[in-house]
């Protein structure tokens, strides 16, 4: 794993050099020095180009070695085929870190990904940060520090804040700028990464997570090369208690690689980011307004949501009715008020309202704001509400009244109140965000953001904890340089690694398969046994429920035949013949490797129908045991094996312990490149669970 970089000098610097400062303030050159000044960066500022002496009266530098003292960040506005001296020069003069805003490199082709190659060298070399290239640059509003040439900027400022942004796409910086500030948010960081030359993504997320301005990290992510520093960040990130908030892009199945085993095939590459933010407690969200709202509703409000019950209060009965709607979709729950909380509700509502969630006050909001605040407070302090939501309708009377009364609510307690102004005083939204309320257009987005204080907390709670994977001695010795094993090589290789397999032996002739039959209470199972069959019952190299001597052999023939024709020239050692086990429930276990993230841990409902079923869940390794039990909670068949419909319980401890032995197994051989347990019979409870069929290749 890389290390997470200390980005002080890029992010915190006390002097900027710019090489290529340009006098033309609209174009890239031009604004790093333009916004320095404008937004009062107290260190020193050094342009640097030969053309000029000056640059609106700030003196002008030919090269950058010939500033009086090395500036901690460089910004560099020069053509692609000049930006590896400019690094090389910028070494020479002593500059720990470089924003490069010149495009040209990697994302053209190969010519500049060689360019970018030796860039990152040279970097490395001396230790130097990069930001970029391609990039629109940084930004740290707390120290004034603006060298990010973003439009959104030009015109309006925005205020220091406690949100830090980080973006893969360039043009993003512009639309967060743009919208938290017609939100009235400030903003702390904004970053561009660019081409990620040398500080990454998660560097950044990292190093905003650790400044004590910052309430909230978010960022919108297109793709990463390095899993583990990201799973890095996210615990800087859970250390210190702040939310991280991601919009992934790039979720298509077709981004997924086609894979020999069935867990490489349900593994894709979007579900893995999916599942690997979920198991490290950032929080992800589906849409660009999403994303606002969980930042409005993080940076905003200091409430605590404890748990997932919302309280509704409103002027509109068919807004409260939509609101508990859509509260159960977002999958949090209604409360239900005691009965001390509804009688005195009731006693100020006007005749027609209710005092029930959700509380409808109807239009005493015009009369009796007061009786509006009373109700707000008596609902939030009742003991079943997690959440209070309150919506309006069309307020336009009464707002400073409101405002007010729903501020000194929130005063009263640490439990969230999340407010819908929809289509009344445009005034309200600002200033009830100013008061620390979040207020939203329509009641969705307020239930959506509130979803994610929810989520945020139940991901802290179950985030990554620390194990130490047990040892794995003598499975390397077992596996051969590259290719698929055998089934026969792989229930070894599980054996060695702690998992149990169903009985059996490998037979060579008809009498051996005859004898080892025999030697087995109950029907077996033949499969034919071969390294170049992965799928043995296309291949017809499968029988099943074989109870006597006679089908026994008769199976025997029929399955080395099928597979001789299915493939001429494979390579067939014998035939399997192992006990088969009834009653079972069936899931599917295994490995995959993701390029970013590495061992991913799968577990669905197996058989036949695992892929048909779509019913899986995926962990990153190393799994913990919370995680690994939560996978297997989460599917959908999990009822088949809590005993749903009178069916005993099953060993689900059992299956616990496997997904942290393949976890284990996956980062001690990282050879191993899939592995596949489908089906793994999983017996009732105290029984365990035993591999029926075992595919792994190596690379």
């Amino acid at each position: 794993m890389s290390r997470l970089r200390d980005l002080t000098a890029l992010l915190q610097p006390r002097s900027v050099a710019i090489i290529g400062a340009t006098p033309d303030v609209r174009r890239p050159g031009g604004r790093p020095l333009d916004f320095l000044r404008r937004y009062g960066f107290a260190g020193p500022i050094y342009p640097v180009n030969p053309r000029y002496d000056d640059i609106d009266g700030v003196r002008c530098y030919a090269k950058i070695t010939d500033l009086p003292e090395p500036a901690d960040m460089a910004v560099v506005v020069v053509p692609a085929p000049a930006v590896l001296q400019t690094l090389r020069d910028c070494q020479t003069a002593g500059v720990k870190a470089l924003t490069i805003y010149t495009s040209g490199f990697r994302e053209t082709g190969a010519e500049g990904a060689a360019m970018e190659a030796e860039l990152i060298e040279v970097a490395n070399q001396a230790g130097t940060l990069i930001c970029g290239p391609n990039c629109q640059g940084v930004a740290n509003f707390h120290d004034s520090m603006i060298a990010n040439f973003t439009s959104a900027l030009a015109t309006e400022g925005i205020d220091a804040g406690p949100i830090g942004f980080v973006s893969q796409s360039g043009l993003f910086t512009g639309i967060v700028t743009a919208e938290l500030r017609r939100r009235g948010l400030g903003l702390g960081y904004l970053i561009s990464s660019g081409n990620e030359s040398v500080v990454d993504f998660a560097d950044v997320l990292a190093f905003m997570a650790e400044d004590p301005r910052i309430k909230v990290v978010a960022g919108y992510m297109e793709g990463i090369r390095d899993g583990a520093k990201l799973r890095a960040a996210a615990a800087v990130a859970r250390r210190n208690g702040k939310p991280m908030i991601l919009l992934k892009v790039g979720r298509s199945p077709e981004s997924a690689a086609a894979a020999a085993s069935h867990t490489g095939a349900m593994a894709g590459a979007y579900e893995v980011y999916q599942a690997a933010l979920a198991q490290w407690g950032l929080i992800e969200v589906d849409s660009i307004r999403e994303l606002f709202d969980a930042i409005e509703a993080f940076a905003v409000t200091s409430g605590i949501a404890r748990g997932d019950k919302a309280g509704i209060l409103t002027n509109s009965g068919g807004l409260g009715v939509f609101g508990a709607d859509q509260v159960r979709s977002q999958g949090l729950a209604m409360a239900t008020f005691s009965e001390t909380t509804v009688a005195t509700i009731q006693d100020r509502l006007p005749q027609f309202g209710s005092a029930r969630n959700p509380i409808d006050f109807t239009l005493q909001a015009f009369t009796d704001p007061q009786a509006v605040g009373a109700h707000l407070r008596h609902m939030i302090t009742d003991d079943d509400v997690d959440i209070g939501l309150v919506f309006f309708g069309v307020q336009l009377l009464n707002v400073d009244a409101l405002v007010k009364e729903i501020t000194d609510a929130d005063a009263l307690n640490e439990k969230p109140i999340l407010v819908s102004w929809m289509l009344g005083e445009a005034s309200a939204p600002r200033r009830l965000r100013d008061a620390g309320i979040p207020c939203y257009d329509d009641p969705e987005s307020a239930i959506k953001a509130a979803r994610r204080l929810v989520e945020h907390g139940r991901l802290a709670a179950h985030a990554d904890a620390a194990r130490t994977p047990s040892a794995m001695d003598g499975v390397a010795q077992r596996l051969p340089g590259a290719g698929t094993l055998s089934e026969w090589q792989a229930r070894a290789v599980l054996r060695v690694a702690g998992i149990d397999t169903v009985w059996g032996a490998l037979a060579a002739t008809v009498d051996e398969a005859a004898a080892a039959a025999a030697a087995i209470d109950g029907p077996v199972v033949l499969k034919i046994e071969s390294a170049d069959i992965a799928h043995k019952s296309e291949a017809g190299g499968v029988a099943l429920g074989l109870d006597d001597e006679t089908a026994v052999r008769e199976a025997y023939e029929q399955v080395t035949t099928s597979a001789r024709a299915y493939a001429p020239d494979a390579d067939i050692t014998g035939v399997g013949v192992y006990e088969m086990i009834s009653g079972a429930v069936e899931l599917i276990v295994g490995i995959s490797r993701d390029t970013a993230f590495g061992p991913v841990i799968l577990v669905g409902m197996g058989g036949i129908m695992a892929e048909v079923m779509d019913d899986s869940a995926l962990g990153v390794a190393p799994l913990d045991r919370p995680r690994a039990a939560a996978m297997l909670a989460s599917l959908k068949g999990f009822p088949m094996l809590d005993g749903a419909r009178g069916r005993p319980k099953c060993d689900t401890a059992a299956v616990v312990d496997i997904l942290l032995a393949l976890s284990d197994l996956a980062l001690a051989c990282p050879s191993i490149g899939e592995l596949d347990i489908n089906p793994l019979m999983v017996m009732p409870v105290g029984e365990g669970a035993k591999a029926a069929d075992a595919l792994i290749t190596v690379s």
